[in-house]
């Protein structure tokens, strides 16, 4: 029996995600299995891996068994899916990962927005600032930090905006268009946060005000 005309079937875009924390329209909630190929084809693409210096594509079938060991061990990492709030539907836009170092109470923090139409709007910027308000009032992490080339000034303003500070250079260790290219370090610590208190909000149920 054929449906009705009007009937429409649900895609990643209309379903109603699991979302963990929310503001300004972007969302943050964990990997999801059913966009395998979806973040494949956001992470072969130029812009993502050049950001990153990547120089080779990675195969669907070596990021759908990489993603399968990521749903499976969460003790050292917090992954998340980047969702933005557009036309009355939660749609996926990106990813961003913590890498826990338990030791030290540390972790190396990694961004990307996918979608090309959700880039320059703001959407990496509230993200990070919500991993951060993640890292710091639930994982408890004394400091969070990345590493970035040096050329990609966008995402450096980005990761400034959020509360990144820049402690060091590393010279001549990344790659940009084929070229040698130098890489800044970066961190946030929690006595440094400015922005909302999401978690706290959440928890305790107060207003979403900044400290």
């Amino acid at each position: 029996m054929q449906a009705p005309p009007d009937f429409l079937e649900p895609t990643i875009n209309t379903i109603a995600p699991d979302l963990w924390l929310t503001h300004d329209d972007i969302g943050l909630g964990p990997l999801r299995a059913d966009l395998a190929e979806t973040y494949w084809r956001w992470e072969n693409s130029l812009p993502v891996m050049a950001g990153y210096a990547r120089q080779t594509p990675e195969s669907l079938t070596e990021r759908t068994a990489g993603l399968e060991a990521q749903l499976e061990g969460s003790a050292d990492q917090t992954r998340f899916t980047i969702y933005r709030h557009h036309d009355d539907a939660w749609t996926p836009v990106g990813m961003t990962s913590l890498l826990i170092d338990d030791r030290y109470r540390t972790a190396e923090f990694f961004i990307y927005i996918g979608e090309p139409d959700h880039r320059g709007r703001g959407t990496g910027t509230i993200a990070t600032t919500m991993v951060l308000d993640w890292a710091f009032h639930v994982t408890a992490l004394r400091c969070v930090y990345l590493e970035v080339l040096a050329n990609n000034t966008a995402a450096i303003r980005a990761y400034e905006k959020a509360g990144f500070r820049t402690v060091g250079t590393r010279r001549r260790t990344g790659s940009w268009l084929g070229q040698p290219a130098d890489e800044l370090i970066m961190d946030a610590v929690p006595e440094e946060y400015s922005g909302p208190r999401l978690v706290e909000a959440a928890v305790l149920g107060t207003p979403r005000a900044h400290p």
